[in-house]
């Protein structure tokens, strides 16, 4: 999982890596603020404390709601990446994949080969 947030991350422009980064630290050390932590960062809550921490920024809206929803869509998108998920819920995007190279090279074949010279 970590690999894949880790590719993801090397993909993105500096500047957003660096807003991620900046986004990462506020969720960590905004947990802080919430009673039920004690005063503790995100990353060492449990997880039942942890969750209500994030469900109560969620119910609260705002920029921060945002930031959870972005980091948690960036999150699944690394989770689902991983063959073993992918094998667990049966995504084989390779006959896929196949069938519309097929369909491109059909259609598009001369334009494709052209474009390569």
């Amino acid at each position: 999982m970590l690999r894949e947030f880790g590719l993801l991350l090397g993909a993105l422009p500096p500047a957003a890596r660096k807003a991620l980064a900046v986004a990462l630290a506020l969720l960590d050390q905004g947990a802080r603020l919430y009673p039920p932590s004690r005063g503790r960062r995100f990353a060492r809550l449990d997880d039942q404390v942890a969750g209500a921490y994030v469900r109560a920024v969620l119910a609260w809206g705002g920029p921060a709601a945002e930031l959870i929803w972005r980091l948690r869509s960036a999150i699944a998108v690394c989770y689902y990446e991983l063959p073993e998920v992918q094998r667990e819920i049966g995504y084989d995007p390779a006959p896929y994949i196949a069938a519309v190279s097929r369909r491109r090279l059909e259609s598009y074949g001369p334009e494709l080969t052209a474009g390569q010279s």
